[in-house]
């Protein structure tokens, strides 16, 4: 007789996959916007103070978006000149601190090197992070640190916009330059399968 004891094998239950929910950070709102704004204004004025020298208020705009948390944009030169900072406010809502410490004099300093320097300096332009702006930096006590890491977890980045175009055989996606070429009549492009023009896809409704 088998005195062996059948193995009873117990159900295989699967572990339990318990989605992963990012939050999505929330912009700034306007009361941490005048925030900002103020504390770009101080570093302007101390700036001023430093340099001996007056400098005026610029735009700010909170229409930043993806990995870049400021940036100083100018547009023309010399008196035409059209300066500006732009800040991202979902990386600031999410590292309000360290920007407002941080990002605001960064950009700040970029826009007194150009006012003062006018990007060139004896004839050479002057680098995005050479000497002169790293001077202003020490000069506001801030780390001169030309970069930094964040974690985008919940921020939207960047997209790039789509448009769908057919021929006989299958549906194309162009990018915003091309479609914009196809709109002005500067470009037509054509299938590589079935050699013909491709027409955008008009949408129904």
């Amino acid at each position: 007789m088998d005195k062996t004891a059948d193995k009873i094998s117990s159900p295989t239950v699967s572990p339990r996959v318990v989605p992963v929910v990012v939050p999505i950070v929330v912009p700034i709102g306007e009361r941490q916007q005048q925030q900002v704004v103020e504390q770009t204004i101080h570093f302007i004025q101390l700036g001023g103070e430093l340099l001996e020298r007056h400098f005026d208020n610029i735009p700010v705009h909170f229409d930043l978006k993806g990995r870049t948390a400021g940036m100083y944009k100018v547009k023309g030169r010399g008196r035409r000149a059209q300066r500006q900072i732009r800040y991202n406010p979902w990386l600031f809502a999410k590292y309000y601190e360290n920007n407002l410490m941080v990002t605001v004099p960064h950009e700040v300093a970029h826009y007194l090197v150009d006012c003062v320097h006018n990007t060139k300096w004896k004839g050479r332009r002057v680098r995005p992070h050479g000497a002169e702006w790293k001077k202003v930096m020490d000069a506001f006590g801030v780390d001169n640190s030309t970069t930094s890491t964040f974690d985008l977890e919940g921020i939207p980045t960047r997209g790039h916009q789509q448009f769908d175009y057919h021929c006989s055989c299958k549906t194309h996606q162009l990018g915003i330059r091309r479609h914009n070429k196809v709109c002005r009549g500067e470009a037509s492009y054509l299938c590589r399968y079935c050699g013909e023009v491709l027409k955008q896809v008009l949408a129904s409704g």
